[in-house]
């Protein structure tokens, strides 16, 4: 089943990569035109991560709660959400974390990828086409 996890940390980290070019303006303007601030999604990588975390530390299931009580916070190194995929593809993380982490991790890019220009084709089947303009 790691080998199963580690393909779905692989599949989500392409997304990730595929998501992380685009562009989220605010202000009203795009940040193809004139005016307006924008920010990269990759800007949010360590809010995800956090967002994971804290989830995680206050889930139910006391294996999940108790893996990422353990974990290092992610802090503002490079990457932290592959430092996160790369732990939850490797067979050192219990089958109950990995799941767990993984399906939110999932929802949320997911969420990312409909909000922020669509990719088609998901991450079920590995990402297809890529970031749509």
């Amino acid at each position: 089943m790691a080998s199963d996890h580690a393909l779905q940390a692989g599949r989500l980290w392409d997304l990730w990569c595929a998501l992380a070019l685009r562009h989220v303006a605010l202000g009203g303007a795009c940040a193809c035109g004139a005016g307006g601030i924008s920010l990269r999604l990759e800007d949010f990588e360590l809010d995800i991560v956090d967002y994971l975390q804290d989830g995680g530390e206050r889930c139910e299931q006391p294996e999940v709660a108790a893996w990422f009580r353990a974990r290092p916070a992610a802090g503002q190194g490079a990457q932290p959400l592959r430092g996160l995929l790369d732990a939850l593809g490797s067979d050192e993380v219990p089958q109950a974390v990995a799941q767990w982490a993984l399906a939110r991790l999932e929802r949320t890019l997911r969420s990312f990828a409909e909000v922020h220009g669509g990719v088609q084709g998901g991450v079920q089947g590995g990402v297809q086409g890529g970031v749509a303009s």
